[in-house]
């Protein structure tokens, strides 16, 4: 079994306010991008979970989300031995949801594999023990998502955007970013949405992150990314998530890949990405 885990870009991100459990209510526009890790699953019979990655010191085992995801379910069955690889393509630390949606996956991959008929509401509740972005990696859809992030509101969106995503390789520790975090609550994303679905490309310019600020004070050169992006012709350059990804996002084909030939003979990781 083979399944493509698609990252996501934030188009707005807003904190509304900390909450008693140290989490912080949040207000965001996720969608999906044609940017994704390769996962292979395949039965055994040893019983155990056997993993391997072309990048096989991303965390210990024990802390990996995939492996986490496996032994939520492995009870719901007695075929639980599985062989898994994991192609990793989507930058480590980088606003990307990269972790999350390999744990999603491996959801889906395992319901399918074991006959498990789970809904999809049940891999969502599933998948939010694991973590607060996991539940979207279910959805079909861009989404709108509240409280940690497991509040949903999917939606059609209907502006043809399209994206260039850049990773200088600079790591970001998220808990670093919402501890500094003081900005909240002014993102108009309800309004966005409307624009959004309506198609109208002026939903762009309402587009924020009230983490970047923070992103930015913390890691000043990221600054220059941004710019660079709006130098090449991009309409409104933000960073993903808590970062280090910034994604510009262009309205005609010729901007966008006269940038991407800027940009890649400077950045390592340029990549020309569609919304899903």
């Amino acid at each position: 079994m083979n399944r493509k885990c698609f990252a996501k870009i934030n188009l707005t991100l807003d904190s509304l306010y900390k909450r008693d459990d140290g989490y912080h209510e949040i207000d965001t526009i996720m969608t999906r991008i044609g940017l994704f890790d390769e996962l292979s699953i395949k039965p055994n019979d040893s019983g155990e979970f056997n993993y391997s990655s072309n990048l096989n010191d991303i965390c210990p085992l024990e802390d990996n989300l995939i492996y986490k995801a496996w032994k939520l379910l492995k009870d719901k069955t007695n075929k639980v031995g599985v062989d898994v690889y994991l192609k990793k393509n989507i930058p480590l630390a980088a606003g990307l949801a990269g972790g999350s949606t390999d744990a999603a996956e491996m959801i889906k991959g395992l319901n399918e594999l074991w006959n498990l008929n789970l809904s999809r509401k049940d891999m969502q509740k599933i998948g939010l023990k694991l973590g607060a972005d996991i539940p979207f990696f279910f959805e079909e859809s861009s989404a709108r998502a509240k409280g940690i992030g497991e509040i949903l509101e999917p939606f059609n969106n209907n502006l043809d955007m399209k994206i260039l995503l850049v990773n200088d390789g600079t790591k970001i520790s998220s808990a670093e970013v919402y501890k500094n975090l003081a900005d909240y609550g002014h993102v108009e994303n309800g309004l966005i949405v409307k624009k959004l679905k309506n198609g109208d490309q002026t939903a762009i310019s309402y587009f924020e992150n009230v983490m970047e600020n923070v992103v930015i004070d913390l890691h000043p050169h990221l600054l220059d990314i941004k710019s660079e992006l709006i130098n090449y012709g991009a309409e409104l350059s933000l960073i993903s998530g808590s970062g280090a990804s910034i994604f510009g996002i262009f309205m005609n084909n010729q901007s966008l890949s006269n940038a991407y030939i800027k940009m890649s003979q400077k950045y390592e990781f340029v990549r020309k990405v569609e919304l899903i």
